[in-house]
């Protein structure tokens, strides 16, 4: 029979494990994605709503946390993802998106031609951006509109890893409070690689 002080230590090291895979990530985030973190273009990803209930620059963050979370169970059976290649590709798959009320005449059209907008967007925010991150940011939308299968295990971990965010986008909408937008923007500067953000009150 299992006692209390075995109960609590059980949660003590999933606490511990869950802790030290959040650092990993940001970690990472830093290591390999900080000048599209740090860009003007990401900055006004967290302006722009997208799936009703969230932001593009929430959603790209989500598919970056859930992308390396998937990279590091894959590890764990001895296969080895590009993780620069999964980070610059889930942080900058959807910032084609950005000014969609201007480039755009319909939705339909956004879901068919933001892929290879978003690709523009990352050339222009990563020096001498690698063919395959292209090719993950261009099929990122698969199995939807249109979109061509993953040709790489990178590709399918990012699309698989945007199709989960956009659910918890839907179900969750934004991890910040919303107020005014000088607020939201210093929060999000203070936060922008921790994954504790505020959460609304119920």
């Amino acid at each position: 029979m299992k006692t209390a002080s075995d109960m609590r230590s059980r949660k003590e090291r999933r606490r511990e494990k869950k802790e030290k895979r959040e650092k990993k990530i940001r970690s990472d985030l830093e290591r390999y994605g900080k000048e599209i973190l740090d860009s003007e273009e990401m900055e006004r990803a967290f302006c722009q709503t997208h799936h009703m209930r969230s932001t593009v620059g929430e959603h790209s963050q989500r598919v970056a946390e859930k992308s390396l979370a998937l990279c590091y169970a894959l590890e764990k059976l001895r296969i080895r993802p590009d993780i620069p290649a999964v980070v610059a590709a889930s942080l900058c798959h959807d910032l084609g998106i950005l000014d969609r009320d201007e480039k755009y005449g319909s939705d339909r059209e956004c879901y068919r031609k933001h892929s290879s907008d978003s690709i523009e967007v990352a050339r222009k925010l990563v020096n001498n951006l690698p063919e395959k991150t292209q090719d993950i940011i261009g099929r990122h939308m698969w199995p939807t509109a249109g979109s061509r299968i993953p040709n790489s295990l990178e590709g399918a971990i990012v699309s698989a890893a945007d199709k989960a965010a956009a659910v918890e986008d839907f179900i969750r909408g934004s991890r910040i409070i919303p107020s005014d937008l000088k607020t939201t923007l210093r929060t999000l500067k203070e936060r922008k690689l921790g994954l504790k953000w505020k959460t609304k009150k119920k």
